[in-house]
């Protein structure tokens, strides 16, 4: 990475600079603060040059404009050499787009540079690996999604959802639910889903609103949504032609 290249190249000179004027000793000081002060500089530099990309995309996923967005996040791919796991966060933002175009096989390119730390991403990455039979992995690549996400009740429940109903591993279902239950003790939806679990009944998903219909892999929630958007946009119409 050009960044921390270049901020260890101010670093040595710095300190050689430093020691032959002064002191060697005080140099090596000098010389590491001079190059930790640059690394952070160009940190933060590229960040919010990456931050804007991602945020001009944003603009025009509001506006469903997703090609748009798509280019404007590849523009972004200049500064991978530059900051850390640039890349990593372009793709997973240009997986997510795709995935929820039903692009799913484009989705899951870009989706294998996933960070975990981008829990959507990751968990459409994770269920990529299940639809096409890629699944001799996929309990490293759970662990890698719960540990940085290890207090978002959605990432344990979806989890336990892929467990259980795609995976039918009711065990490892049983698992997660039980390991989020003691992390997050007072969150009423991981409370929910577990005595669900416990009695054989269906948990449902939808209660975590967006993120779950994002994943699109209850397709009767789906279509109960879409019902119930029609019935209150029916409702919303009804209500303008009284007031005319």
């Amino acid at each position: 990475m050009l960044s921390l290249i270049f901020s260890l190249l101010i670093a040595v000179a710095t300190g050689l600079i430093t020691g032959y004027f002064i002191n060697y000793g005080f140099g090596v000081f000098i010389g590491l603060f001079a190059g930790m002060g640059m690394f952070i500089f160009f940190t933060r530099f590229y960040s919010k040059k990456l931050q804007d990309v991602f945020t001009d995309a944003n603009t025009y996923i509001q506006k469903q404009q997703f090609d748009k967005a798509i280019s404007i996040l590849r523009s972004g791919y200049k500064y991978n050499n530059h900051a850390f796991l640039v890349k990593a966060q372009i793709d997973s933002q240009i997986g997510i787009i795709l995935y929820t175009q039903k692009k799913f096989g484009e989705a899951y390119k870009h989706l294998q540079n996933s960070n975990p730390r981008i829990m959507m991403g990751y968990l459409m990455l994770i269920i990529g690996h299940i639809k096409n039979n890629k699944t001799k992995n996929i309990d490293r690549d759970i662990d890698l999604l719960l540990k940085f996400n290890k207090k978002d009740p959605f990432a344990y429940s979806a989890v336990a959802y892929l467990y259980e109903e795609e995976l039918s591993d009711r065990e490892k279902a049983h698992a997660v639910l039980n390991k989020a239950a003691k992390i997050m003790a007072d969150n009423q939806k991981i409370q929910e889903h577990l005595i669900s679990f416990q009695n054989n009944k269906p948990f449902k998903m939808e209660k975590y609103g967006e993120m779950w219909y994002q994943l699109m892999l209850d397709r009767k929630g789906i279509t109960r949504l879409q019902n119930k958007m029609i019935k209150d946009q029916q409702k919303s119409m009804k209500v303008k032609s009284r007031i005319r």
